[in-house]
């Protein structure tokens, strides 16, 4: 440390005490200096005093660059890293994520020093979870993604030169390949499978879960977008659906159903619409008219009054849980009376999102119908995305209205029905 004696402009003598450091980020020396007025002893010292922290300062500051003093434990890192992902996804996201975090515990002691975490260490605490809960391969395969996102945030932040969980490879074994395989393909259906599930949901008594799976089929809208719609996002006149939000209900009252974006910011798209799904909608809104007439005329607390367009008998709307529980009932149905009724064994599993699949697959084994078309309509970015919805075999959509509508013709859906 040296010191110097200077004049202002006006000559007024000051005092400049000056020392250099390394820069921690390139190595090179830099000089930091501080002022004072009094050249006494005790100024000197104090001037030496903030100076030295004033250093101390510069030097912690350009090391939080890319030092990451705080993460020290397992802990330390999980906590830090959920922080900082939870305000970039939705809440029911975060709450999935939650059940994860907690078994993670069990996994990782909280207090091992991440110096300590190795990729044979991590290994082992997977192999031992695995074999003491029992747990299925996509279980594991779920927290493993999540433990790769905890320490991708450490080598981030220089807590961890690399993640010890990326290295690992979780094998499934043939038979839960196997039960893989054959649980995706209880969600594809055929036409022959397509036509026997919707002639037992236009037996149901209540004939909105039959029009809202002819919309699904129609559109390859998620469940959660078809049932935020509203008489507001349909032109009736120009054939078109405007999707733009979704209702979330997952673990929640009927009164705590909120409205969220789309799953993903593609997913805001304006849809073409094909004759049979305006018809389905057409039906729906005469429905809610006699609905709400007859609420009008005999009030009850069970009753909802909502505007969505898909409904339940008591008014609420349709969501992914409730339509999951009908086509639940219909599986049941089929798998002991399809093969009297329809002439064939009942092997699926058909869900909300089964309808996805199958718009999905008939747009993309026309061949006359551009991959971005399907795309577009489906509200898809990635091409690997959209691939993965096709089964048994790839601007405007009328190609894909065609497409769809030739399809839900050989159904035999075209008839009028209440």
């Amino acid at each position: 440390m040296y010191f110097e004696e200077r004049k202002n402009k006006v000559g007024k003598i000051f005092y400049v005490a000056n020392e250099r450091y390394a820069d921690p980020l390139t190595g090179k020396k830099k000089r930091a200096s501080v002022v004072y007025h009094s050249n006494t002893v005790r100024a000197r010292r104090q001037a030496e005093r903030e100076l030295i922290d004033k250093i101390d300062l510069i030097i912690s500051k350009k090391q939080g660059v890319f030092k990451s003093s705080t993460l020290l434990t397992f802990d330390d890192l999980k906590r830090n890293w959920f922080e900082t992902w939870k305000t970039t996804v939705k809440p029911q996201t975060i709450k999935r994520e939650i059940v994860v975090i907690n078994r993670l515990s069990e996994l990782i002691a909280d207090d091992i020093l991440l110096d300590s975490v190795t990729p044979l260490l991590v290994q082992n605490c997977l192999k031992e979870y695995r074999e003491k809960y029992h747990s299925t391969h996509s279980t594991m395969q779920h927290i493993k993604c999540t433990l790769n996102k905890i320490f991708d945030y450490g080598v981030l932040h220089n807590a961890i030169p690399f993640s010890p969980s990326r290295v690992i490879k979780l094998n499934a074994t043939v038979e839960e390949k196997r039960e893989k395989k054959k649980r995706k393909e209880a969600k594809f259906l055929n036409a022959k499978e397509v036509n026997a599930l919707l002639s037992e949901l236009r037996g149901r008594r209540n004939l909105n879960y039959y029009d809202l799976a002819l919309f699904l089929i129609g559109t390859g809208c998620r469940i959660g977008e078809a049932s935020a719609l509203t008489m507001n996002d349909i032109d009736f006149e120009n054939h078109l659906v405007t999707i733009d939000k979704s209702l979330q209900a997952h673990d929640l009252k009927v009164d705590e159903f909120y409205l969220d974006t789309t799953k993903t910011e593609a997913g805001e798209r304006i849809g073409q619409l094909p004759e049979f799904v305006i018809q389905a909608l057409r039906r729906v809104i005469e429905r809610n008219k006699v609905f709400d007439k007859h609420v009008e005329n005999l009030p009850s607390s069970v009753f909802r009054k909502v505007d969505f367009l898909f409904r339940t008998e008591y008014g609420a709307p349709i969501t992914s849980h409730s339509f999951r529980q009908i086509l639940g009932r219909v599986n049941k149905v089929l798998k002991l009376k399809c093969p009297e009724k329809y002439g064939f064994e009942w092997t699926k599993n058909a869900i909300p999102h089964s309808f996805r699949h199958i718009h999905i697959s008939v747009l993309r084994n026309d061949p006359t119908i551009p991959l971005k078309e399907v795309q577009a309509r489906v509200g898809h970015v990635q091409e690997e995305t959209t691939n993965g919805y096709t089964h048994l075999l790839s601007t405007s959509q009328e190609k894909s209205v065609e497409a769809i509508s030739r399809f839900i013709e050989k159904m035999g859906v075209n008839e009028n029905i209440a």
